[in-house]
């Protein structure tokens, strides 16, 4: 199993850690003793396993990625980091970046100077065999699908350039980069549940990249960037 790479040790100044997961691992355990992200994190970081997070297992982990994801994780290593930067995420102000390679249409692929900028609302429902997709659900929406998905509405910056996109989210949802992505006409290479051209071997081609967050104790805006 890949490891994890250590981007930011936790100490007095920065009360919290930044790691680097690989694709493959999971960010969080689904039980005691489950190997992911985090656990091999609390290897390194003891302390993480003293912050109470919104589910007990884990602990001072603010956000999660894909397991197919590779990417940057930021874990709090102290209660009151983690309850600051909870809050300053919930008020929209931890903001992630994702980089991936996707598809596009021949006209597009044709041309060297394509660029595209576009933003995508939406709700989402559960979607596939036993859910294990998204579907982003719209105002325009079948009534199906409307009363399948949740209330809240989330948001996708997109910013296409050959066949790379950047993406910037704030609050997020399941696979909801990847699925509006899809759903615009711009799946992800390799990615086997949004992507029907992807292949059984095929590594999916998407990365969280950035993040951006107020410092719990400087308070001034930082950034962590691969």
């Amino acid at each position: 199993m890949a490891e994890i790479k250590i981007i930011q040790a936790p100490d007095i100044e920065h009360p919290f850690a930044v790691i680097y997961k690989p694709s493959g691992l999971a960010s969080a355990p689904l039980f005691e003793g489950d190997e992911s992200a985090l656990s091999k994190a609390m290897e390194f970081f003891p302390e993480i396993k003293h912050v109470a997070g919104k589910k007990s297992i884990e602990y001072g982990l603010l956000h999660r990625i894909d397991t197919e994801t590779s990417g940057l994780l930021l874990i709090a290593s102290t209660q009151e980091s983690y309850d600051f930067l909870c809050k300053e995420q919930k008020n929209g102000r931890f903001i992630k970046y994702y980089r991936a390679q996707v598809e596009l249409n021949k006209n597009e692929s044709q041309n060297c100077n394509f660029e595209k900028e576009f933003t995508v609302v939406s709700a989402f429902r559960p979607f596939g065999p036993k859910g294990r997709m998204v579907k982003p659900v719209f105002e325009n929406s079948s009534a199906a699908d409307r009363k399948k998905c949740g209330n809240k509405i989330y948001s996708t910056d997109i910013k296409i350039k050959k066949n790379i996109a950047v993406c910037r989210i704030t609050e997020g949802y399941r696979h909801q980069v990847r699925a509006h992505l899809a759903y615009s006409g711009y799946p992800i290479c390799g990615d086997k549940l949004y992507n029907p051209n992807a292949k059984p071997d095929e590594k999916m081609q998407f990365e969280a990249f950035r993040f951006e967050f107020t410092d719990p104790k400087s308070l001034k805006n930082i950034f962590y960037e691969l």
